[in-house]
């Protein structure tokens, strides 16, 4: 079985004590897996990167994304069906 995801965002957050960044990051790459589990830690990765890509933008100069908070806020991952 593959497994895809649809309509991704997750939220990211970094946890370096006061800085303010939180960003709804949505996943507009086609990402399928064997898995669902491989489907989501891929989706995990795009987020992290594109997070840490927007975080260093604005704050990159005084701390880096620290272990940052991933969580999914929507979309599904939906099992591919052949026919």
């Amino acid at each position: 079985m593959a497994f895809k995801m649809e309509n991704g965002v997750y939220t990211v957050r970094c946890r370096h004590h006061g800085c303010p960044f939180h960003a709804d990051i949505k996943i507009e790459l086609n990402i399928m897996g064997e898995t669902a589990q491989d489907v989501e830690e891929e989706a995990k990765k795009v987020a992290r990167d594109k997070g840490n890509t927007m975080h260093d933008a604005v704050y990159g100069t005084s701390h880096k994304l620290e272990n940052p908070v991933m969580r999914k806020s929507s979309g599904l991952i939906r099992e591919l069906r052949s026919s």
